[in-house]
């Protein structure tokens, strides 16, 4: 047998202390590709160590190919996971091997677009709600997006989840979410320290659903975890003691193969799909409406196309394919701003990827925001152009090149289901309102598990006719 080539390094590595990469790595989100991941332009594959482990980054689309698709059973989610973990429990983000896909295939069949057809009017009914709260205020009301986002998006889960809202939880949602995860950053950050066992993680999972006290630096975001917790359990309850026939994906989950999911499964779905379900739509809605905010030419095109199709009427699931241009917007900015911006792997067993070893145990990372602005993938990657994504637009560009769900079989399950609620948000509130930045507000890059507005974004909403 021929010995597998080592690693070959294109240029030299930047050599960062380990307390630079605790502090500033996941800070510093937009720039960890070249400045913190080791990678240099022109180079595609990049290494560096950290207390102990062995990172490699990825920013060729026919390597991410390899990982996610090719040699895709040689690699599980990495260490950097676990913080979801112990917040939401065992569920198809975290999970892996043979549980994760029993579980997968279970739910796939409902999550095609055809059979979320049936739940749109589920996703309409609290977006037309945050409109009309918006009118109420004025024609000319100033606010912050995200944290609206961040609202907004959690009532059309819940409601899609649960057919019910979670009251006094939605109003407190956009702080409690946004301290969990800058929490969750922190832990990542240690982590990169050295790999904590997985019982480690077990314990603490344990201890913060049980309401053993943890210690101060995690206490919050116990509380944190047993407010959501609690939430979520009381709705499963009350639809396992009074069933329904309806839609929603809770009775999804309900009857995943014939009903047999244990009472913890459920619940960690559940807060899953709510958690990652709202936290990436409202980030990614946040930056579209940022970005068509300084883009006026192509909110002008959206209006025209929103206006012509729908009118003053409440959007059907049929309207969604004649959205063509509020589509490729929504697309664009998921390019342009991906929520999710960086995967990580680690590799079960020794690989090759072009010549270059990947030694078992390596975490492999996949820098998404990079590979969405590298010019040989995307023409003038720092403009924004929605005609990229217009139908027939794309041709030959590598399957790898965009990522805003992640790729191959572990791709988001969810992707259908927020691009109707992003391209149905779109089409609604532009109906009724265009949105300009408020002058002189700051908006920075804050990268924690996402992507999102460190300052949020201040907008000024303006009534319109259409």
């Amino acid at each position: 047998m021929t010995e597998a080539p080592a690693l070959q390094e294109t240029k030299p590595i930047r050599r960062l202390s380990t307390w630079t990469m605790t502090t500033e790595a996941l800070r510093v989100g937009f720039d960890v590709g070249d400045r913190f991941l080791g990678r240099v332009r022109g180079a595609d594959i990049a290494e560096f160590r950290s207390g102990g482990r062995r990172f490699v980054s990825l920013s060729h689309p026919d390597y991410v190919d390899h990982v996610l698709h090719r040699a895709r059973l040689n690699y599980i989610k990495s260490n950097e996971y676990e913080p979801i973990r112990i917040a939401a429990g065992t569920n198809l983000l975290t999970d892996d091997g043979d549980s994760w896909a029993r579980h997968r295939a279970a739910l796939n069949p409902s999550f095609a677009r055809r059979h979320l057809n049936n739940i749109v009017d589920l996703m309409i009914d609290p977006i037309v709600d945050v409109c009309d709260e918006l009118a109420a205020r004025g024609d000319r009301v100033e606010f912050d997006m995200h944290a609206t986002m961040v609202e907004a998006t959690l009532r059309v889960v819940a409601n899609a989840l649960f057919s019910q809202d979670f009251g006094p939880l939605v109003g407190s949602m956009h702080d409690l979410a946004t301290r969990a995860l800058r929490r969750s950053a922190k832990l990542e950050r240690v982590a990169l320290l050295g790999l904590m066992p997985r019982r480690v993680y077990d314990a603490i999972e344990w201890c913060t659903l049980s309401g053993v006290p943890l210690p101060p630096p995690l206490r919050e975001s116990q509380k944190i975890a047993l407010a959501l917790d609690k939430a979520v359990n009381a709705v499963i309850e009350e639809r396992l003691a009074h069933p329904t026939t309806g839609d929603d994906l809770l009775n999804v989950l309900i009857r995943a193969d014939g009903g047999s999911w244990t009472r913890k499964r459920l619940r960690d779905e559940a807060l899953t799909f709510m958690l990652a379900g709202h936290e990436t739509t409202a980030n990614a809605m946040s930056w579209f409406w940022y970005l068509m905010a300084r883009h006026g030419e192509a909110r002008a095109a959206m209006f025209d196309e929103i206006d012509t199709t729908l009118g003053s009427r409440r959007p059907t699931v049929d309207d969604l394919a004649r959205l063509s241009w509020t589509t490729a917007c929504v697309q664009e900015a998921q390019r342009y701003y991906s929520a999710a911006w960086i995967l990580g792997r680690e590799a079960l067993a020794d690989d090759v990827i072009d010549g270059h070893l990947i030694r078992a145990g390596t975490t492999v990372i996949i820098p998404i925001h990079h590979i969405h602005h590298d010019s040989r993938w995307w023409d003038k990657p720092e403009e924004f152009d929605p005609r990229r994504f217009l139908p027939g637009a794309g041709k030959g560009r590598p399957r790898s090149a965009y990522l805003p769900f992640g790729g191959g079989r572990r791709i988001c399950i969810g992707q259908s289901f927020a691009l109707m609620e992003m391209v149905l948000m779109a089409a609604i509130m532009s109906q009724r309102f265009a949105f300009d930045l408020t002058p002189g507000h700051p908006v920075e890059l804050e990268a924690t598990l996402t992507l999102r507005p460190k300052h949020g974004i201040a907008v000024i909403a303006n009534a319109r006719v259409a």
